[in-house]
């Protein structure tokens, strides 16, 4: 890999295994190899556009996944910074606050598209798998990207509803949140259990493709389609938020028996251990880890099923590569993966991000053998 550079991920993973699938949908595949040309030919067709290293394009929900990863990919390798929208926050004025010059949509998305570009005043294109259609003009023949450089933007995340604020990541950030060695992770097959949109997607593919294994995204939302992507395809690791979990474990629990690693993240506070109890009954032979991850500081803590009898209410011991303090009752962390600031905003970004320290605003606490407890909101 010549850099820390989202785009040199999937051409180094399409080196290495080509015919291996990087992303499964049902019954498609999409292997490392055309997922590689895929970003190729995005990236292309972005360039057409007119769109520069540095410039923001926002792509809403779309129906397909596999079409969105393969912008997620063309984008990163022309220098544009993409704006993944979830469904929350698809919306005019979320749109307006990440000023981009172009919203991005696919064939299903396109009126919705239209509408709020208008709305937002900026353009709108359609990407399909081997046109690209404007609103009004017609794009020029596809031209080189610009190569990124790894300090360089590459996503904004809008993380929920309320008041548009957008974090902004680097390429350098991105890949170091996934990198393999901040959450060792046994070989084999993810299932992804995140709601489409969720930022926390966004590391779960990344971290493996960086692997070069392959990502199983759910046919359809809900527990059942989560178990059943397991079963099918042999999971060896499933990740989802704590409530997602809860559901899965409700429905069919005797599918989960593949599973090596069985990992829970949220931004809300510690998982309760009652869910960490429940997770390892149903998958005796899996690692089973609690993560504490925000959109700015990416893992901040980690708990491991086996402390957690002995550390009631933690979150875990600071993530590798991150420090944690508490000043004045709020927790900070420092790190490599904190996030680049707030999208236009330097008061809010100078606000939380001082001497390197990401000020979280969570009430908190750190015990003797520095486990750390969030003890308010």
């Amino acid at each position: 890999m010549s850099g820390l550079l989202v785009g040199e991920v999937v051409r180094s993973a399409a080196g290495a295994a080509p015919h291996r699938p990087a992303v499964v949908l049902g019954g498609r595949a999409l292997t490392f190899a055309a997922l590689d040309a895929g970003a190729d030919r995005a990236a292309g067709r972005l360039a057409a556009l007119g769109v520069r290293r540095g410039d923001r394009v926002v792509w809403p929900p779309t129906g397909d996944p596999v079409e969105t990863l393969r912008v997620y990919a063309g984008a990163a390798r022309a220098g544009a910074v993409l704006v993944p929208l979830a469904r929350d926050a698809w919306s005019a004025r979320v749109v307006r606050a990440a000023a981009p010059c172009l919203v991005l949509t696919d064939t299903e998305a396109a009126t919705e598209g239209a509408r709020l570009a208008t709305a937002a005043r900026v353009r709108h294109a359609v990407l399909t798998e081997d046109a690209v259609r404007t609103d009004g003009d017609r794009p020029g023949e596809p031209e080189a990207a610009e190569t990124p450089e790894e300090n360089d933007p590459h996503l904004v995340l809008f993380a929920g509803p309320g008041r548009p604020r957008g974090v902004v990541l680097s390429h350098r950030a991105s890949v170091l949140r996934a990198h393999c060695g901040g959450r060792p992770e046994p070989p084999g097959v993810l299932v992804c259990g995140f709601p489409a949109g969720h930022w926390g997607v966004w590391t779960a593919v990344l971290r493996q493709w960086q692997a070069r294994g392959t990502v199983v995204l759910p046919e359809a939302p809900g527990p059942g389609a989560i178990c059943a992507a397991v079963r099918e395809h042999r999971a060896t690791r499933l990740l989802c938020p704590p409530e997602v979990w809860w559901q899965v474990l409700d429905t069919a629990p005797h599918h989960l028996a593949t599973l090596r690693s069985a990992d829970t993240e949220t931004a809300a506070g510690a998982t309760p251990p009652r869910l960490l109890e429940a997770i390892r009954t149903a998958t005796p032979a899996a690692r089973v880890r609690a993560f504490l991850s925000t959109p700015e500081a990416g893992d901040v803590a980690v708990l491991d099923h086996a402390d957690v009898r002995a550390r009631p209410g933690s979150c875990g011991v600071p993530a590798p590569g991150v420090a944690a303090r508490v000043a004045h009752g709020e927790l900070w962390v420092r790190g490599p993966l904190l996030f680049d600031g707030y999208l236009k905003d330097k008061k809010a970004t100078d606000a939380v991000l001082r001497d390197g320290w990401f000020r979280t605003g969570r009430a908190a606490r750190l015990d003797g053998d520095g486990h750390l407890h969030l003890t308010g909101p």
